[in-house]
């Protein structure tokens, strides 16, 4: 009888022990989502070379873009705010991820939009302090048009030469009629004071053919814009639907 009972206390014992431990780990934690780029199959990076689909070669010397209102979307439709506005800048490293705190549940997916809304857009660069977004240290002014740019891409290229890239790339987007918005779905949980990433890819080279606008800029004849009316600004609005259809999980 006695060992019954030492055999009943025991197990009532672990019982509690574990129910203690497992309550310790129930909470919020921290996420942090990660933005790397790619070029296709191939990895990306500034400063490096990529092929296109014909061949030619391609080489990125900057990407700094905003991304605004990122939100990660409960299974129950409820959202959490990653960040009202986060700047990227692919020559900065510490710019490639942004965090947010008490954080728990399960996600179906997040949505944000490229570049900065029009109420953002009317922000004075000039008062922010380094390091906000809107600081006009980042160079995302656009004095010209009083407003930012919401994506700039620089880089050159050539056709049958990857060590000689005479050809320069130049695309400066912004304007309120080029800002777009995006929602990708992916499933994930955020729980037990464990901090949750997601690492969220811009394919480069979506942004010239993309497989779901199935709108392409052609480098050789259309290799600049700056948004203006006088700039072709085709290619600007091509360039924001294929951007913000460019990434993936």
């Amino acid at each position: 009888m006695r060992k019954f009972k030492l055999l009943v206390f025991l197990m009532l014992f672990a019982v509690i022990i574990f129910s203690s431990s497992s309550c310790k780990k129930e909470g919020p934690a921290t996420f942090t989502l990660v933005m790397k780029a790619k070029y296709g199959n191939q990895s990306f990076a500034l400063n490096a070379t990529n092929t296109d689909a014909t061949g030619r070669y391609i080489s990125m010397t900057s990407l700094t873009f905003y991304l605004s209102h990122i939100n990660l979307i409960k299974t129950n439709g409820t959202t959490v705010t990653l960040s009202d506005l986060a700047i990227f800048d692919f020559t900065d490293s510490s710019t490639l991820s942004v965090s947010v705190n008490n954080v728990e549940g399960d996600f179906s997916g997040i949505s944000f939009s490229c570049g900065v809304d029009s109420n953002q857009n009317k922000t004075n660069a000039n008062e922010a302090v380094f390091p906000s977004p809107f600081s006009g240290l980042w160079g995302m002014y656009w004095d010209m048009n009083s407003g930012y740019r919401y994506e700039v891409m620089e880089g050159k290229w050539a056709a049958t030469d990857s060590f000689n890239m005479p050809n320069y790339l130049v695309y400066h987007i912004g304007n309120n009629i080029n800002y777009r918005q995006t929602k990708l779905n992916k499933n994930f949980s955020v729980c037990c004071k464990t901090p949750g990433t997601l690492t969220l890819y811009l394919d480069v080279q979506q942004i010239f053919s993309n497989s779901i606008t199935g709108e392409s800029i052609n480098i050789v004849t259309q290799p600049e814009t700056s948004s203006g009316v006088g700039d072709n600004p085709v290619i600007a609005s091509t360039f924001a639907d294929n951007f913000s259809n460019a990434f993936t999980f």
